[in-house]
Order: C-alpha cells, then sequence, then structure tokens
C-alpha cells in the first residue's frame, strides 16, 4: 500500500478528507494528518510517506514551503495540493515545483477517487520500471565483472608460465578497462572456516558471497579492478592512479570485517591478506599475482588470519622454497609403490622433516605437489587418467588447508584413495578375463589345454596371465586344469557306464597309468576302487 499524510489547518476539512474516499480499498493507507506545516515535515520524517495531500494557506510553514522543504527530505514524494479559487494562481505555482495535481475545494470523491488510482498507477509503472533498470544495471555489471574474471584467469595463467602481460591499449580493449600509468598490484583475499575439505557446500557459498563483497567495495575503492574465486582464494587485480598504502591497508580491513561479518552463517570464518608487490608496469602484474600466491601458500605456517606482504619483508627466498634435487628423485621413486601403507608411511616421515625442519608453506606445497603426481605418474603407467581434473582436485585441497598436519592428512588420503581405487579397477579388470579363461578351459578340458593357449585367447602373455590366474583362483593353471578334469571323471566313474580306460580317455588322458596316478592323489584310492564304491 502507497502511505498518504493529509495536511490541513482546517479539522473539519482533514476529517472530511479522510472519510470522502475508501483510503484501503484503493490501494493507500493513512499514515497520519496535520494541521500545520511544522507538524506535516514531522510526520513526513518519521513515516516517510509515499504521497503528501496538503492545502496551500496553512498557518507557519505554509503549503508552498512546505512542498519545497518536504521534496528536500523525501525527492520522490508525490504532491496533491488542496485549494480554494482565490489561491489558484498558488496552485500553479505548486505545479512548478513537481506537484502532481491539485483539487479544489470542496473536494469531490469521485475525481478524489479517479486521481489517487492515476498516482497509484503510475507509481505501481514506475516501480516496475525501477525493478526493471535495477535488474538491467545488476546484469551490466555482472557482465562487467564476468569479463573482468577472465582477466584475472589469464593473469593466472600467465603468472604460472612466466609471461608478461600486453600493454594497455590492448586490455583496455579486450576487457572493457580504463588502465594507465600508476600502481599495479594483485592481493589474495582468503576467507577459511574450519573443515572446509568436509564442508563442501559451505565453503563454495562463502566464497561467493565473499566475493560479492569484495566486487561492491572495489567500485567505491579502485580506479579500476578486477576480482575472480580461484583454488588459492579471492584474487584481487587493483590499479590506482595515486597509490596510497595507507588507503589500501584501511580498505582491506573493511573487506575483511565485512567477510569475518558472516560468521553467523559460517561458523569461524577467518581472513588472511597476501598481498603482492606493487608494480609500475601492467606487464609486471604476473609477477605481483605469483607473488601473492607465494604468500597465500606460507599463511600454511604464518598461521591463517593474517597480513602477508610482499613489499614489507614477508617475501621467502629462492632457497626457502625450491626443493632439494635428492628430495624430488625420492619422491618420485615414491610412484613405484602403489601401495596404500608404504606411501602413508613416506607421507608421514615426509611430515616429520618438513616440521623438524620448519618449512616454509611454498615448500610444503612443492612436496604435496610432487608426492602426488608420483603416484599418478605410477598409476598412468596402467591406466588411463584425467590427470588434469584430479591435480586441481589436488591443488584446491591444498588452499582449503590452513595447517601443516591438515595438508599431510590431505595428501595420505588422497594418494591412498588414489592407489585402492586403482587396486579396485585393475582387480575388476583382471576378473572379466579370468571368467572367460575358466569358460574356455571349460569347453576345451579333454584336450591337450597348454596356458599359452588360453593365456593367447583372452590377450594375456602367458607370465602374467599365471600370476593373475593364481591369485583369482587361488590355484596355478595345471592345478586348477586338473581338478577340473578329475571332478569331470568322478562323475562318469559313478555313471558305471565306461570303463576305467574309456574315462581316462574322455577327461583328456591318454596314458591311463598317469591318470590313475593323478586321480589317487586327488581321491584318495584309484579310479577302479572309486567306480566299486558305486556300483
Amino acid at each position: 500500500m502507497l502511505k498518504v499524510i493529509i495536511a490541513d489547518d482546517e479539522p473539519k476539512v482533514n476529517l472530511l478528507l479522510q472519510k470522502i474516499v475508501d483510503w484501503e480499498k484503493l490501494g493507500y493507507q493513512i499514515a497520519g494528518t496535520a494541521n500545520d506545516g511544522e507538524r506535516a515535515l514531522q510526520l513526513i520524517e518519521e513515516e516517510k510517506p509515499d504521497v503528501l495531500m496538503t492545502d496551500i494557506r496553512m498557518p507557519g510553514v505554509d503549503g508552498m514551503e512546505l512542498i519545497r522543504r518536504a521534496k528536500e527530505i523525501r525527492p520522490d514524494l508525490v504532491f496533491i495540493v488542496v485549494s480554494g479559487y482565490r489561491q489558484f494562481e498558488y496552485a500553479q505555482t505548486a505545479l512548478k515545483y513537481g506537484v502532481t495535481d491539485y483539487l479544489l475545494k470542496p473536494v469531490n470523491a469521485e475525481e478524489l477517487t479517479q486521481l489517487l488510482i492515476r498516482i497509484r498507477e503510475e507509481e505501481e509503472k514506475k516501480k516496475r520500471l525501477d525493478t526493471w533498470t535495477a535488474s538491467v544495471d545488476r546484469q551490466l555489471r555482472e557482465n562487467e565483472w564476468k569479463k573482468r574474471e577472465q582477466l584475472v584467469d589469464n593473469l593466472r595463467e600467465y603468472a604460472q608460465e612466466n609471461r608478461e602481460l600486453n600493454g594497455y591499449e590492448s586490455l583496455n580493449q579486450e576487457y572493457g578497462c580504463d588502465f594507465h600509468e600508476g600502481i599495479y598490484q594483485v592481493i589474495i583475499i582468503k576467507p577459511d572456516i574450519p573443515s572446509a575439505e568436509e564442508h563442501e557446500d559451505a565453503y563454495r557459498i562463502m566464497m561467493k558471497r565473499s566475493l560479492s563483497v569484495v566486487q561492491k567495495a572495489l567500485e567505491q575503492f579502485a580506479d579500476e579492478s578486477a576480482a575472480a574465486v580461484h583454488a588459492e582464494g579471492i584474487m584481487v587485480v587493483i590499479y590506482k592512479e595515486k597509490y596510497d598504502p595507507v588507503q589500501l591497508r584501511q580498505f582491506l580491513t573493511r573487506v575483511r570485517r565485512e567477510i569475518e561479518n558472516q560468521r553467523d552463517l559460517f561458523w569461524g570464518i577467518i581472513v588472511t591478506m597476501a598481498m603482492g608487490g606493487e608494480k609500475h608496469r601492467i606487464q609486471e602484474l604476473p609477477q605481483s599475482m605469483k607473488e601473492a600466491v607465494q604468500l597465500c601458500k606460507n599463511r600454511i605456517t604464518g598461521g591463517k588470519g593474517g597480513w602477508l606482504s610482499w613489499d614489507d619483508g614477508d617475501n621467502v627466498t629462492k632457497e626457502d622454497y625450491e626443493m632439494l634435487p635428492e628430495e624430488r628423485k625420492y619422491f618420485q621413486e615414491i610412484g613405484e609403490y602403489l601401495d596404500s601403507k608404504k606411501i602413508s608411511m613416506e607421507v608421514a616421515r615426509t611430515e616429520g622433516i618438513m616440521t623438524a625442519r620448519r618449512a616454509s608453506g611454498s615448500q610444503i606445497y612443492d612436496c604435496y605437489m610432487e608426492i602426488s603426481d608420483a603416484v599418478l605418474t605410477g598409476i598412468r603407467q596402467n591406466e588411463k587418467l584425467d590427470i588434469d581434473k584430479i591435480r586441481k582436485a589436488l591443488i584446491y585441497g591444498f588452499y582449503r588447508c590452513t595447517t601443516t598436519s591438515e595438508v599431510f592428512g590431505l595428501l595420505r588420503k588422497y594418494t591412498c584413495d588414489l592407489i585402492e581405487n586403482f587396486e579396485k579397477k585393475k582387480e575388476t579388470k583382471e576378473q572379466k578375463p579370468i571368467t572367460e579363461a575358466k569358460k574356455y578351459i571349460q569347453e576345451h578340458y579333454l584336450e591337450p589345454l597348454k596356458l599359452e593357449d588360453v593365456s593367447k585367447h583372452i590377450g594375456f602373455n602367458a607370465t602374467y596371465f599365471s600370476s593373475v590366474f593364481k591369485k583369482e583362483t587361488g590355484k596355478n593353471f595345471l592345478d586348477y586344469v586338473t581338478e577340473l578334469r578329475m571332478n569331470k571323471a568322478k562323475q562318469l566313474l559313478c555313471s558305471g557306464e565306461m570303463s576305467v580306460n574309456d574315462v581316462a580317455e574322455a577327461v583328456g588322458y591318454q596314458d591311463l597309468k598317469y591318470f590313475s596316478r593323478l586321480f589317487k592323489k586327488n581321491a584318495g584310492i584309484s579310479p577302479s576302487d572309486y567306480k566299486k564304491m558305486y556300483q
């Protein structure tokens, strides 16, 4: 409903205007009445009405002054002037102040009704237009931010490949920016919540909401900016023509506070700031990105919730995060194990070494990825893998950890899960050919079967087939075929219709003595005695 205030110095007119039409039916609510201009202004401040219906001539603040001052308080306020014939010239002046319409006293109910209907329809139309305009503006802003997200994506890629960006002109044209000479910097804003790896949906929603906070704040602070969510956190590109480190710190403090104010939704949320170095050339932005990423890794050992600044000396030296050659060689050998227990032991051993050495977050990240890659390489030699997808999950997992123990715990889980899944697939993969081999043996057992013949039939080499066959059946190939033939021989002997010699030939043996020896070894008695038992 639209809220309306009625102002007239004549109490009877005031009462009449309240009763002359069904305000509620017309979509209005009378928020208050006033007998003078001062009281009307007070009600406007308190009630924030949509419509003011006022007389022209009132004591103290008259109608004209009331309209002027009310417009300062509520610029969108709709005015209806009520006047007598002798104040007609005042009504005309009021129209110049943006008054919607005027009514002559005595007020006609039908005329007032039609006017109120028209005002309501215009306000509804205006509201729809405002909603549509806001929607279009929001969509345009979203499209602009999406374009800027692509800038961050490319910048991240350039940083990983140690490449420089193009100059201002091409970037401005490609991303719709307005970059010029000034200061450029990449900052990673990293919100963390407890057990982020276990609460995937909550973490994703938290990051999306935090990105909105950052984008809104950037519109007020930076001359140009871009922001996007990546594994490392919210990557922010800031361009300022005139750089003020104090203002930047105040801006980031405000953003941090707003993000952490989401604690009612995301318990334990805490924000780390990783600030890459300030650059005077836009081409150097990938380097600032690289520095911010480096610092973000170090929150694993430096503690979450801190301020890490490359230019303030929080940077790490090259020696700090480069892995030793002997360590790299050792980690590569881990992939040859493909054994969950051994991998788990090596991860624990590596964690102990890194902790004792007080390794940086960057060095821990390198170990984490080296061990993961070694395991993936070992598996890939035997199975087709989507390496990029798995590595992406591993990287996201690392940045959701906040301590060294969490990192190595996750590494242990990821690598062991990868190996166990590989073993299950391998087992399933092996079971099918062995089933086919058993079927082939069943159909050809009375022929002179050789291991090489069966392995060739299922597409395995003989040595591998022999190993897998024993693993799946618990018997070597010869014992399995012999047992199958002996079981068939027992069935034929039980029937009593065939001689022992004929039974031997029927199950694939031409040498009766050899058959008898094998049968006695299997059944504990000779084939002749076995036959007599069932006669």
